[in-house]
Parts: structure tokens; C-alpha cells; sequence
């Protein structure tokens, strides 16, 4: 069904009363001609029903109009106040990386938006975790299909620094972060970085090819 068709049988639901389709095109911003269109279609459903009458025509929702409301309103409602308490769970061994994550992290301009996006001042360096299994990959991806926290780009010294997609997530379930997905990186697919007011290495107690638990809240 049109969303236009439901705002109709919204706003009968709301008058709880008969309505002359010249109201109803006037509350809703349409011209007589299309919510008489309107109507007629709603009407070939049985979800609302005409009347004549000498002040012109009127319209009511039926019963099973009623229902088709309340229906939707369950399927809201449902939507709406869903509890969010999914993850998205993966983890890998801790590898080291190359040292451009200290770099690209102090870039001021980058580091000004972390604080203030992410509402932590980043450590100037980055977690290096390789993915373990096909499955972690797989919830990598996931993650990936998710609104980022982007973090702008920018141009310095006639160079380009590419936007940053950030995901907050807890590290092996003490430590608050975000994972951090730049637009250019080396780094092969399977390898994921990870930012975080701390330096993660000394707070977790973590060395080289220890496992690594990243979850992201959904």
C-alpha cells in the first residue's frame, strides 16, 4: 500500500469520525481530484466507506480499516522499541603493524574529530588484530554494513587523507574503543584496526599473537 494511502486512513483514525474528502485533501496538502483517487482505491480494499449526503461526500474508516491500523501500529511499536542489546562479535591474535597508525591518528584534524565524534582522545597508535576464522570475517563484513561515525577527510600539504569509517566497540570486554576503517589503507582485509584513549597493549596486558575479542553494539 502507498504510504499516501496510509496517511489517509491515519488521519480517519485520528477524527474517529465521518470526514468530507475536501477536509481530508485540505489536511493532508492534496488537491479533491487525487484524494478522491485516494479513496476510491482505499474504499476497493474495504478499509474506509463512503457516504453522500447533501454537504458533499463523507468518509469513515470500516472495521477492517480499524484493524489494518492497528496492525501496522503492533509492527511500529515493535520496531521502535526493540531492546538494543544485539552485537555484532569477532576476534583475532594481535599483530604488529607498520606504525602509520601513530602517524595518521596525530594528524590534528583527524585526531580533533575522533574527540569529539567518538568522545574520546585516541592513544596515537593503533591495535593491529588479524581475524582468526571465516566466521570472524563474515561479522567484520556485517559491522561494515552498518552506519559508520565518520570521520571526515581532509587535504594538507597538497596531500589527500581520506575519510575514516569508526564503529565503537569493547575490547575484550574491558576496554571502550572503536574500530577504524580508513578509505586508503595497506592493511589486507582480514586485519582490523582499533582505537582507544589508552594504549591498549599495557591496559590489557597483551602481546604479540594474543587473542583479541572485539564486539560491536548494534
Amino acid at each position: 500500500m502507498k504510504c499516501e494511502m496510509f496517511d489517509v486512513l491515519v488521519e480517519l483514525a485520528k477524527k474517529k469520525t465521518r470526514v468530507t474528502t475536501l477536509d481530508m485533501a485540505k489536511r493532508l496538502g492534496s488537491s479533491q481530484q487525487t484524494m478522491s483517487r485516494k479513496i476510491r482505491e482505499l474504499e476497493s480494499l474495504d478499509l474506509i466507506e463512503r457516504e453522500t449526503a447533501a454537504k458533499g461526500q463523507f468518509v469513515s474508516l470500516t472495521d477492517e480499516g480499524a484493524k489494518f491500523i492497528r496492525k501496522k501500529y503492533l509492527e511500529l511499536r515493535e520496531i521502535v522499541e526493540r531492546p538494543k542489546t544485539e552485537s555484532i562479535a569477532f576476534g583475532g591474535v594481535l599483530v604488529s603493524g607498520s606504525g602509520e597508525g601513530r602517524y595518521y591518528v596525530g594528524q590534528d584534524e583527524y585526531f580533533l574529530q575522533f574527540h569529539e565524534k567518538l568522545g574520546f582522545r585516541p592513544f596515537l597508535g593503533t591495535l593491529n588484530v588479524r581475524l582468526k576464522t571465516v566466521q570472524d570475517v563474515k561479522a567484520k563484513d556485517e559491522m561494515e554494513n552498518m552506519r559508520p561515525i565518520t570521520i571526515r577527510g581532509f587535504k594538507k600539504d597538497n596531500r589527500a587523507f581520506g575519510d575514516i569509517r569508526s564503529y565503537p566497540c569493547m575490547i575484550n570486554r574491558k576496554a571502550r574503543g572503536a574500530v577504524i576503517i580508513p578509505e586508503r589503507t595497506h592493511h589486507a582485509t582480514d586485519i582490523v584496526e582499533i582505537i582507544a584513549s589508552e594504549d591498549l597493549r599495557k591496559s590489557l596486558c597483551l602481546k604479540e599473537d594474543d587473542y583479541v575479542h572485539v564486539e560491536i553494539r548494534i
